[in-house]
């Protein structure tokens, strides 16, 4: 299991000290704020799975914070600093902690998830924008020289072959040279 990368951010020192050092034990990579604007900054450096929030930045004055979270992409959750600030003073344990703050765990899962759903999409906007770039070559090969689509796809598919050169790249030169040429115009 790879470790999971923590941002705690809360005016409260000593809970932070104490529930980053039981989040450390617990096997977790954990960064401290005191802050808003240091959250931020840490934030942007670090990448966290998820940001611990202590629930005083629940008002107008943690808007821009959670907003530049959410924007960003950056999971982060509110904990209830009275009952980590209860739990801390009388455990070491931290699975007693992560029992009591189940949410961190589910939402690191939650993190990971959405983390792969957004690497799928991208992969799969690659791949229908390569899909496009060769639909449309191939539609003007079929245009210039009479050819039904297989064809067409078979003379492209040669021609990468002969040259050497991935099929999406040489439909994309074939594109931007269509681009061009189509971009002259006699005045």
């Amino acid at each position: 299991m790879t470790q999971k990368k923590l941002l705690l951010v809360s005016c409260n020192e000593k809970i932070l000290d104490r529930l980053s050092k039981i989040l450390i034990n617990a096997n977790c990579d954990v960064k401290t704020a005191e802050s808003k604007e240091r959250a931020l900054l840490i934030s942007d450096q670090f990448t966290p799975d998820l940001v611990l929030l202590d629930n005083t930045y629940y008002n107008d004055d943690g808007s821009d914070l959670t907003e530049r979270l959410f924007e960003s992409g950056t999971l982060f959750l509110f904990i209830c600093q009275h009952e980590i600030e209860r739990v801390s003073l009388t455990s070491n344990n931290p699975d007693k902690l992560l029992d009591l703050l189940p949410d961190i765990n589910i939402t690191l899962k939650w993190a990971t998830d959405i983390r792969r759903l957004k690497e799928t999409e991208q992969r799969y906007s690659k791949a229908i924008q390569t899909g496009r770039v060769v639909d449309v070559v191939i539609g003007i090969l079929m245009e210039r020289h009479n050819l039904q689509r297989e064809s067409a796809f078979e003379l492209l598919r040669q021609r990468a072959r002969s040259e050497r050169v991935q099929l999406r790249i040489l439909a994309q030169e074939i594109l931007d040279a269509e681009e061009k040429i189509n971009a002259i115009t006699p005045k």
